[in-house]
């Protein structure tokens, strides 16, 4: 069992989202106003850090996986998504908009954009569109180049260089 180590927690700031019931996926983040292309939707603080996954975490580096706060870690995985992440000053990710979002949307984002693996129990709920196969699904390397490009700058930092088997 490895440590959690807390990270220091910055100022709450106002984001113009609220949490709220997304159907069969729980809960989910829904946006109160419209935000542009470009946009930063919401500011994801990391609240404790593990060498370890679990389903509540977010991966930020290899073998460096972060709880983030509220709303961030209801952010609900879609492979068609309308936020992609930035890495932030605060140990997570900012989620910034990739199109026009309409108030009352749900935030998604690709689990893919900052996971380099996936376990089998993410596959088993949400199992890829008829262009991905199974075995593309396997974390952001694993994707064809066109899904990554089509990311652009709005993946994990520790993703936009090859894994090597020494990490």
């Amino acid at each position: 069992m490895s440590a959690t180590r807390p990270l220091t927690e910055p100022q709450a700031e106002s984001q113009a989202v609220r949490i709220a019931p997304a159907g069969a996926k729980g809960m989910g983040v829904f946006t109160t106003r419209d935000f542009k292309r470009g946009e930063t939707v919401v500011i994801g603080k990391g609240i404790s850090q593990s060498s370890e996954r679990t389903i509540y975490t977010i991966q930020t580096d290899r073998n460096v996986h972060v709880m983030m706060d509220e709303p961030a870690v209801r952010i609900n995985h879609s492979y068609t998504p309308n936020t992609g992440v930035r890495n932030n000053q605060w140990g997570a990710y900012d989620f910034v908009a990739l199109e026009d979002i309409p108030s009352g949307s749900e935030i998604f984002f690709d689990y893919e954009t900052t996971e380099d693996d996936l376990t089998s129990d993410f596959q088993e709920c949400c199992p890829p569109p008829a262009d991905r196969s199974v075995a593309d699904s396997r974390g952001f390397h694993s994707l064809p180049p066109s899904v990554q490009a089509r990311y652009g700058e709005f993946i994990a930092d520790y993703l936009k260089s090859p894994a090597t088997d020494s990490q």
